[in-house]
């Protein structure tokens, strides 16, 4: 896992939306989140972070996982690096007995949501321009 390519994907997509990227605490808090708690598939292309899916699969109470970031450097958006690590990501929590699998997403994100749509998530709650959605690991 790269995350120092990570960070900066983060960084320079929270400069690309003038801050609004990461809204929910200072970007600082939230990378420190990211790198203690979550977990992490990643792609490079010839040594740099090129996107990467950050998850949580902690829950084996509930059995639900929660992808809380989905990535991808612009350069490398349309090449189907974000379906291959979303791949990866839900296979992992199915191998480990997970049952379901949760992300938030803005409700503008159409390109997002249609990609979402694809692996069976559909729309569980509507959070005030975002929405939760979740898909069946059975």
């Amino acid at each position: 896992m790269d995350f120092p390519g990570i960070e900066a994907l983060i960084r320079a997509e929270q400069a690309r939306a003038n801050g609004e990227f990461i809204k929910y605490a200072p970007i600082d808090v939230y990378l420190e989140k990211l790198k203690s708690k979550a977990e992490f598939v990643d792609h490079s292309v010839e040594g740099e972070c090129a996107g990467f899916v950050a998850f949580y699969c902690n829950d084996y109470v509930g059995r639900i996982a929660f992808i809380t970031l989905v990535l991808v450097s612009p350069e490398y958006r349309g090449l189907g690096i974000s379906k291959y690590l979303l791949r990866l990501v839900l296979d992992v929590c199915r191998s480990r007995g997970f049952e379901k699998c949760c992300l938030e997403v803005r409700a503008n994100n159409v390109s997002a949501i249609r990609l979402y749509d694809s692996f069976g998530f559909t729309v569980t709650e509507d959070r005030k321009g975002a929405y939760l959605m979740t898909a069946s690991l059975r």
